[in-house]
């Protein structure tokens, strides 16, 4: 069964596609209305990749089971030598666990910390090898070596071989898709964004996120780097009280491995 955004898409297309066959032969409708018929597909094909959680071009990992009393706390734009271990420190005394979204290139900048996030029992998926904005226009093989020299770097120090990818800015094309499944790579998403990773946002706005919106089997983005290392996310400093209001709400924070098992 299609889904819905994907079954819009194609049907668009095809609509769009036979309008153009009866101009080529009736004349009408003239190239004005056909532009603008063109513009709406490429917007609705546009929306596809902006929101992955439409999965207009493939099932996409956005949330673990529904009721669960676990989540997933994900951290994306690591490592850091600083404000990684301020994650690693608030959880370390704590049940909850979480899973770090790595660049390849950080990573070999940084293995000592992979490796601490590794011996911590955290889940370490990969956000390619470098953040490349225009991720989503790159061709399937290109998506792929961005997604094993990452992953090749993280196997390199922790000895295992990581099987999550969410792509930079969460972008995810037709040949982003491709790529990741030329990887054998699983694509992850999120349920839950706290937009942490502007500058101008501060610790009681990723609160208020989280506590407006968060229940079980929720993916939480979050980031415990910026992605060109120039200032803490929000989250950083958000996070004791983050902890404690998940322990107010009797969830706990999981590995993805662990919450997409159960």
């Amino acid at each position: 069964m299609k889904r819905p955004a994907q079954f819009a898409l194609r049907a668009s297309g095809t609509g769009l596609g036979a309008t153009v066959m009866y101009a080529a032969v009736a004349g009408e409708p003239g190239l004005a209305a056909l532009g603008v018929l063109a513009v709406g597909w490429s917007a609705l094909a546009t929306s596809g990749v902006l929101f992955p959680r439409l999965e207009m071009y493939a099932p996409i990992v956005a949330s673990g089971p529904a009721g669960s009393a676990q989540v997933a706390l994900t951290f994306d734009d690591g490592p850091h030598p600083v404000t990684t271990r301020r994650v690693l420190e608030v959880l370390a005394p704590t049940r909850h666990r979480a899973t770090f979204f790595v660049l390849g290139e950080k990573v070999r900048r940084h293995p000592d910390v992979v490796r601490e996030i590794h011996s911590a029992g955290h889940t370490i998926g990969v956000h390619g090898d470098w953040h490349d904005r225009l991720h989503s226009f790159r061709m399937p093989r290109s998506v792929r070596a961005e997604i094993s020299r990452a992953e090749d770097a993280v196997e390199a120090v922790t000895g295992s071989r990581p099987r999550f990818f969410r792509p930079p800015l969460g972008h995810t094309s037709v040949t982003t898709v491709r790529g990741v499944r030329l990887a054998g790579a699983t694509l992850v998403g999120w349920s839950l964004r706290t937009y942490d990773g502007v500058r101008s946002c501060s610790p009681e706005a990723v609160l208020k996120r989280v506590d407006r919106a968060i229940k079980g089997g929720a993916i939480i983005l979050l980031h415990d780097a910026a992605e060109h290392d120039d200032f803490e996310p929000a989250a950083v400093r958000a996070l004791p009280r983050l902890v404690a209001l998940l322990d107010a709400r009797g969830l706990t924070s999981v590995g993805l491995n662990t919450l997409l098992r159960h």
